[in-house]
């Protein structure tokens, strides 16, 4: 369903890409890794330009560390990007589908937190991390609450479905849209509630049904002139 918004020259779907999408009040400063470009302030998190589940990312606290990582980068066929850390405390993953008939609405959106136990100040998260876990937290937010999330979200770019990785204070701050997004997931993104500790086989089960109903309606609304990059297999 993403498929138009992959780079084919780059062949990848750029974070680069992503970050132009998303209005400043949003945006954490990313730019391409240059080992002499170093940056104004510390933590900073290196990363591929386009990479699944956390996987080479690192985060560097100082310029000796920010500059020793040029050997690995040079040794990289992937471009790599510098984040500016979020300042904000909690971690939060936002999944939506919209509705296949409005693309002004969601059919589907849930509200994940992420939580981790070990004592790093910016740690890196991921379903690979011992130290993360995950809380769905979606019915704790009213029908109101929820729709004024959404109209931050929904014109970032047009995604038929994402979900987005940010940072804020709290839940409050961020129902006003005082947060910093962190990622957008494009290439097949599933719901992090998925892996909640607080929530059941069954629940889970039924979430999976529900959002795969919602993705097929979507797929079908594509016109069929509409043809998008083929990332799994060459044409």
């Amino acid at each position: 369903m993403n498929s138009i918004n992959f780079n084919k020259k780059k062949g990848i779907f750029s974070k680069l890409d992503m970050d132009a999408l998303i209005p400043e009040h949003f945006r954490l400063r990313q730019y391409y890794y240059d080992p002499d470009q170093l940056p104004k302030e510390y933590p900073v998190f290196i990363k591929p330009e386009w990479g699944q589940n956390s996987k080479g990312i690192i985060c560097v606290h100082n310029k000796t560390e920010y500059r020793s990582f040029q050997d690995a980068a040079k040794g990289s066929d992937m471009p790599f990007i510098v984040q500016n850390a979020a300042l904000e405390k909690k971690e939060f993953e936002i999944y939506y589908l919209r509705s296949p008939d409005n693309n002004d609405t969601y059919s589907f959106l849930s509200i994940t937190q992420v939580i981790n136990t070990c004592t790093n100040k910016h740690p890196i998260n991921s379903i690979h991390n011992p130290c993360t876990g995950y809380v769905e937290i979606t019915k704790a937010f009213s029908a109101k609450q929820l729709q004024a999330l959404w109209t931050c979200f929904k014109k970032i770019g047009d995604f038929p479905m994402a979900r987005v990785g940010l940072k804020a204070d709290d839940i409050n701050k961020m129902l006003k849209g005082n947060f910093h997004i962190v990622e957008i997931n494009l290439f097949l993104p599933m719901p992090l509630a998925l892996f909640a500790q607080n929530i059941d086989f069954c629940e889970k089960k039924k979430s999976i049904k529900t959002t795969m109903s919602f993705a097929a309606k979507l797929v079908k609304k594509i016109p069929k002139n509409m043809t998008g990059e083929s990332i799994f297999f060459d044409r």
